[in-house]
């Protein structure tokens, strides 16, 4: 069935009762939830429109996505501002700094010196069924008319299409797709057709096209389910780009966090070996 882009289809199945399926996907399925801090809140009540003004959101999805942004972007002069929740149990695990692999929060911070920068990290795999619902929560609390949006995430290589074989393409490597509103071309080369970007990602950049917002993202793709330096490293390029490349600071830890992070990773990884 042809569908637009970043729309999510349910799929059914004769083999099943109806009623039993129904229940399935709504248990799968709950609405998103974004809680403000005292500063956020009293950003949002200056203003009539009741949002916060926007000219730079870095959005990054997922943990490789999420490591580089914390490696060279969010690691100094920044503060905590909200956080996206959803589908949490009473045992789920999570931290403030996103260290924790098991992490069912998406954080938001803002830029201590510029109150319009502003750093979305996802560390968790939103479902699919719920994008619309975390774009619906968290969107119309900003005030998008002047900003800037970059979307970082990550896929796997079994998904890519293209003329030369995976072999030749020294993974992981960068493809970029933008809204028709950026003017600018993207630092790695687009993504070919017939490839397609589902999930957050999709729906993020189905908003910006839709309410005309410069948006561009950056989709590195891997040969690895676990997370590694090189596959964050890959993001590198993206701190060259406008205007990233105008609110990042140099980080001479960065290795260091990054050695961190792919431990901490990979202890958790080895519980379900």
């Amino acid at each position: 069935m042809a569908t637009f882009f970043g729309e999510i289809l349910p799929v059914r199945s004769r083999a099943v009762d109806d009623d039993e399926e129904d229940e399935d996907y709504e248990s799968q399925a709950c609405p998103m939830t974004v809680r403000w801090s005292p500063a956020a809140k009293a950003s949002m009540s200056e203003r009539k429109d009741q949002k916060m003004e926007c000219l730079v959101f870095v959005m990054a999805i997922g943990p490789a996505a999420t490591g580089f942004s914390q490696t060279y972007i969010t690691h100094t002069n920044y503060e905590i501002l909200g956080a996206v929740f959803g589908g949490m149990n009473d045992g789920d695990i999570n931290s403030i700094q996103q260290t924790s692999p098991a992490d069912k929060c998406c954080y938001i911070y803002r830029n201590k010196e510029d109150p319009t920068v502003f750093v979305c990290q996802c560390n968790l795999t939103v479902l699919p069924e719920n994008s619309f619902s975390f774009v619906s929560q968290l969107f119309p609390c900003f005030d998008f008319d002047h900003a800037t949006i970059s979307i970082l995430c990550t896929a796997s290589t079994s998904e890519y299409k293209g003329e030369k074989p995976i072999s030749d393409m020294n993974p992981p490597f960068l493809r970029a797709l933008k809204t028709t509103k950026v003017i600018a071309t993207p630092t790695c080369p687009y993504l070919e057709q017939p490839n397609m970007i589902s999930g957050l990602p999709a729906q993020v950049m189905a908003e910006c096209q839709m309410h005309n917002i410069k948006a561009t993202m950056y989709i590195c793709f891997a040969d690895t389910i676990f997370l590694d330096s090189l596959t964050m490293r890959a993001f590198i390029p993206v701190l060259q780009t406008t205007p990233i490349k105008d609110i990042i600071q140099k980080n001479p830890k960065c290795n260091e966090m990054m050695r961190t992070l792919v431990d901490l990773h990979s202890q958790h990884n080895t519980l379900y070996l």
